[in-house]
């Protein structure tokens, strides 16, 4: 697992990944290192993700308006660029965490039929 992701699945990773980053930048401004390092409350394994991979999804958040960045203002050490989430980042997380409320319901309906099924 050279990116902290299972193998598989890479549009699916890369829309986690994007999800969490948006959630962690609804709570508040970050920069690179330490939104990898909320990362982990979200099970993904860090330490064996390469920042690279962070960065890129970022990108793809800016590009898409869902994220702002700007180079931040800190007087010690290098400069870091501080993200954001923009109001179309807040609305698209919104809309996606309905979504994925409704699958879970989907999916839990689809497991009682299941169980429903296996105790007959």
């Amino acid at each position: 697992m050279p990116n902290g992701f299972p193998r598989g699945g890479g549009r699916r990773k890369m829309f986690f990944l994007e999800s969490c980053l948006l959630v962690l930048l609804h709570r508040e401004p970050g920069y690179g290192y330490s939104l990898m390092d909320g990362l982990q409350q979200f099970g993904i394994q860090t330490e064996e993700m390469d920042i690279s991979i962070l960065y890129r999804a970022l990108r793809e958040l800016e590009t898409a308006g869902l994220v702002s960045s700007a180079w931040g203002d800190a007087s010690l050490g290098p400069q870091r660029r501080i993200y954001t989430i923009t109001p179309q980042g807040e609305i698209t997380l919104a809309d996606w965490i309905a979504a994925l409320r409704q699958r879970r319901r989907e999916l839990e309906v689809l497991e009682a039929a299941y169980e429903a099924v296996k105790k007959k």
